[in-house]
């Protein structure tokens, strides 16, 4: 698998995906406008959680490991049953949290009570939410790239199909169902994937965990788990904070701009997992790792730099056609958000070492500390130049986390190549 026909396999996924979030997206724009859009959003950072929980937090461990013992099937085997055994302890805890917090979690996330059941239905589904996250990060570990990409395109024609007919009935309530039911159907979708790409393996995912991959895992469990719970919290806290300023309706301006850098940057993101993180996982000399950083930012500069001209050229059109004319503010904040695009995906690159090699401190430090002056640069700069104000201060955010990660990749190369000079 090399750099370019990962991009190629990958592109014709992320091309399904991002047509299939567009028509989910414009449909969500003409059925709920920038307030309901607001409160879906919310809904997704909750989800996003649970996913963590449930198993998210393992998919870069259970990738790198995966890879790693690729010669060696025992122990990969080993790490894939601790891995299942990880991911059911999470369900369990996820689905218990859920039926517990759900009437809190409908009144103070979503602010309103009747919409408790959506809670109810997540907790019922997290089992598959498990089965997907893991599923995929096999697949991304053993490389099965055509695996992989069928999985996400498949998953994704069918949880927007569904969505497109539960929101146009049922508006708000249908669109929270589909959020939570879109991933579980992707989970059955992976696993008819993995089955058919990987013959005889199915067996090998269950029995008794082993201490020593549990051991590996935990450094990836942690960096994940923070990941996925200061990027939902942050953006939670942005959301209020926006709504606080300038209403709920900006705050469902907000997360349509969130959604567009999303899809925007949804290539590049997901080349960066499929690619960069097995390969740096194998890198063991420093200035390789540094010929494989350079590599990558000049292949996601020059596409991010193309990509955020054109959605700048076009922005007027292109936010009416994506939503609908009540967007028509996030136009004029595009250029902030565009800026805070490229630095962000870039800045991905070098923050893929630590991930591979495991500096889980540095780790968590960096992400927590971003979290939150993600959260506060947005709200104080909101608070003096609106929404163009929002988009600021998340330009800002990564242009001080690329700085730092950038920094922290030299210190990385360092510290291999004396392991090396020390053998």
């Amino acid at each position: 698998m090399n750099l370019a026909r990962t991009s190629a396999l990958n592109g014709l996924g992320v091309a399904t995906r991002i047509g299939a979030a567009l028509v989910l997206n414009k449909v969500l724009a003409l059925h709920l406008g920038p307030t309901g859009y607001g409160v879906v959003g919310q809904f997704q950072s909750a989800l996003t959680l649970i996913v963590a929980i449930v198993g998210g937090a393992l998919s870069a461990g259970m990738t790198k490991y995966t890879a790693e013992y690729s010669a060696d099937p025992v122990r990969r085997d080993a790490v894939w049953r601790t891995g299942v055994t990880i991911s059911a302890c999470g369900v369990i805890l996820a689905s218990a949290l859920l039926l517990a917090l759900a009437p809190w979690l409908a009144t103070n996330l979503l602010a309103d009570r009747a919409l408790v059941g959506v809670f109810f239905l997540l907790a019922a589904l997290t089992p598959l939410l498990a089965v997907n996250a893991f599923v995929l990060a096999v697949l991304s570990g053993l490389k099965k790239v055509h695996a992989f990409v069928g999985a996400n395109i498949v998953g994704s024609l069918l949880g927007t199909g569904i969505a497109v007919v539960l929101v146009s009935t049922w508006s708000l309530s249908g669109a929270l169902v589909a959020t939570a039911a879109s991933q579980a159907i992707a989970g059955v979708v992976a696993m008819v994937f993995f089955w058919r790409a990987c013959p005889g393996h199915l067996s090998r995912l269950f029995g008794p965990p082993d201490v020593a991959s549990a051991r590996a895992l935990s450094g990836y469990v942690l960096m994940a788990a923070t990941t996925a719970i200061v990027v939902p919290i942050a953006h939670i806290a942005i959301r209020e904070g926006v709504s606080a300023t300038l209403g709920p309706s900006a705050a469902g301006l907000w997360q349509a701009m969130a959604k567009l850098s999303e899809m925007h940057l949804l290539l590049l993101t997901t080349t960066l997992a499929l690619y960069f993180l097995p390969r740096f996982s194998e890198i063991k000399d420093g200035a390789e790792l540094r010929r494989e950083v350079r590599r990558g930012y000049r292949f996601v500069l020059g596409i991010v730099c193309v990509t955020s001209a054109s959605i700048f050229l076009l922005k007027d059109p292109l936010v009416r056609v994506l939503f609908s004319k009540e967007f028509a503010p996030i136009a004029d904040a595009l250029a902030w958000q565009l800026v805070g695009d490229t630095l962000k995906v870039a800045s991905w690159v070098a923050a893929f070492t630590m991930i591979s090699h495991a500096r889980v401190r540095l780790f968590i430090v960096i992400e927590v500390a971003f979290g939150v002056l993600l959260a506060v640069l947005t709200v104080v700069c909101t608070r003096a130049w609106g929404l163009q104000g929002a988009a600021a201060g998340y330009a800002l955010t990564y242009a001080a986390y690329w700085i730092v990660v950038h920094l922290q990749l030299n210190r990385l190369a360092r510290t291999l190549n004396q392991a090396i000079n020390s053998q």
